[in-house]
């Protein structure tokens, strides 16, 4: 805290290297000579060929228009002509290039956090601190609130996310422990045994979503590969330390390669986490993706927290646009792939350069072709929606931003409607609340089944809060007959052989999963073994109905969740 406390003094004490970093960052970036081309592929790319866009995704109309280049790349083409124009005369044009017709409406840039809070909450509810915008302004709180920011984009394309999900095509999966291969529809004349890995999307004909789509809706976590902490060895295991839920290279590449098989591509990582880096590297160039191995895997990066990232590397804070583009390519290069298909800013608190800053590194990431889009962690709603004006006004936009959330953590659930009405895909972690989720856990099973450790060991929570969550735990449990029975029900209309071999031993685990999903969220599952890579595919193929997800809604009330 210390090292913090001195960063902190020193960038607010040294104005003068905070005026200029800002007008170093008004300077032609060393890229801007490149072209912007609109890549609709979003998967990761090992070689130039790109891979086609899936047929999914939602348009957002003229933002799609390959044949014409963005007004963004269109100012990049002419940097050598800027960089022989006075910095004044650089930032008149870009000023009037941005200049849209007046209308009662006022500029996002123009608009304090105030203002912005405003139009994001109830009349009736109270606003955030204020801050000056490129400095990121003050923390956003009443996520939960009701908000209304169709104003926000009355003169943008907004997608019109819907509340109800659509039904599942009527394809299943079949071999694995838990579902995986595509087995065949009933409308198919031709029957034939399928003896390898079928990569099937069951939410490929959703159009609750932007042009960024998550096979499946799902996607797994790297944040413990490599951690000790976490049961990571680095050597082989011995039988007891499996027992005891360790891990090593082999079972992170087998379940890994499973889930890449079997429907589920989505893998997120972060410069934070550099073995699980490498670890990409090796399996995303080895491992046998089976009928996904047109497109492969679809990878997800962070730029950390600047400040955090100083303190571990005992280095100044990063700043400015350039600092995010050389962070994405350093990314690639270190998972040896040339571009991702997501790469996402984390919440910076304060960032030199401000928002403007931000949008531009964003920007610059998706015009080098370091991603194809752009996303955000933990990022506060006043900032993500100045940062999702700015980019549309260059024809791009934020496609993502990850919190937490859970069954029995829904302190963010107002912060996925805001998503929604912002055309951001919510992604969610930590989605089993460090295990309280599972169900495993309750207050006549305080050890989740496992062997006690001592005659004091009641188990890593305490009975109290296990018995206030015991009606939503009862309520979670009872979900599994009704989506087994719902789910043998719809097999029965198949005729003989033609069934898919959907999971039919549901999970507490699983329903937690996929109440997430439910929600229009996309869920992030660490995955450090097979048994893990298991029950995720479990997920896959069936989904809860509104009249079961409300039933939880009540249990969570109930419980004070």
């Amino acid at each position: 805290m210390t090292m913090l406390r001195n960063i902190l003094t020193a960038t607010t004490t040294a104005s003068a290297f905070v005026a200029v970093t800002t007008a170093l960052s008004l300077q032609p970036h060393p890229h801007h000579g490149r072209h912007h081309h609109h890549h609709h592929h979003h998967h990761q790319v090992r070689s130039p060929s790109s891979s086609p866009s899936s047929s999914t995704a939602l348009h957002l109309g003229d933002l799609d228009d390959v044949n014409d280049m963005s007004d963004y790349g269109r100012q990049k083409q002419k940097s050598e002509l800027d960089s022989l124009t006075s910095k004044r005369d650089q930032i008149r044009m870009a000023k009037l290039a941005n200049i849209k017709p007046d209308d009662d409406t006022p500029k996002m840039e123009e608009m304090s956090d105030e203002e912005i809070q405003a139009m994001l909450l109830n009349k009736n509810k109270g606003s955030s601190d204020g801050g000056d915008e490129d400095n990121g302004g003050g923390n956003d709180d009443g996520l939960g609130m009701n908000l209304d920011v169709d104003q926000l984009f009355s003169r943008d394309y907004v997608p019109d996310f819907k509340t109800k999900r659509a039904g599942s095509s009527n394809r299943g999966l079949s071999g694995g422990d838990s579902g995986g291969v595509l087995d065949g529809d009933p409308n198919d004349e031709e029957d034939g045994e399928v003896d390898r890995n079928v990569f099937v999307d069951w939410t490929e004909d959703y159009d609750d979503e932007n042009e960024f789509h998550v096979p499946n809706r799902i996607g797994f976590s790297t944040c413990d590969w490599g951690n000790a902490r976490k049961g990571f060895v680095a050597g082989k295991l011995k039988k007891k330390e499996r027992r005891a839920g360790k891990f090593n290279k082999a079972d992170l590449r087998k379940a890994y390669e499973k889930l890449q098989q079997n429907g589920v591509s989505f893998v997120e990582t972060s410069e934070s986490s550099p073995l699980a880096e490498a670890f990409l590297n090796k399996f995303m160039e080895e491992c046998d993706h089976g009928d996904n191995s047109d497109k492969g895997a679809l990878v997800a990066s962070t730029f950390p927290n600047p400040w955090k990232q100083a303190l571990k590397s005992r280095s100044l804070p990063r700043r400015g646009a350039a600092s995010i583009v050389s962070a994405a390519e350093t990314a690639c290069d270190r998972m040896g792939i040339s571009s991702m298909g997501l790469y996402q800013i984390e919440n910076p608190w304060y960032y030199v350069g401000g928002t403007s800053a931000l949008a531009e590194g964003a920007l610059d990431v998706i015009c080098d072709d370091h991603s194809r889009y752009v996303g955000c962690v933990n990022m506060g709603l006043t900032r993500l929606a100045k940062l999702q004006r700015k980019m549309r006004a260059q024809g791009e936009f934020v496609a993502s931003n990850q919190f937490e959330f859970s069954l029995t953590n829904r302190k963010n659930a107002g912060m996925i409607d805001a998503c929604k009405k912002l055309g951001i895909t919510p992604v969610c972690t930590n989605v089993l609340d460090g295990g309280l989720a599972t169900g495993k856990y309750t207050s006549t099973n305080p050890t989740g089944g496992e062997v006690s450790k001592g005659e004091n060991d009641t188990g890593p929570y305490a009975v109290r809060k296990l018995e206030k969550l015991d009606a939503l735990f009862k309520v979670q449990a009872g979900l599994i007959e009704k989506v087994n029975r719902r789910i043998g029900d719809r097999l029965m209309k198949f005729e003989s052989g033609q069934a898919p071999r959907i999971n039919r031993d549901i999970t507490t685990t699983q329903i937690a999963i996929n109440y997430v999903r439910a929600k229009g969220a996309v869920p992030l599952v660490s995955v450090t073994n097979v048994k893990m890579a298991n029950e995720l595919l479990g997920c896959l193929g069936w989904d809860l109905s509104e009249e079961e997800v409300e039933e939880l809604d009540k249990a969570c009330k109930a419980s004070g969740v």
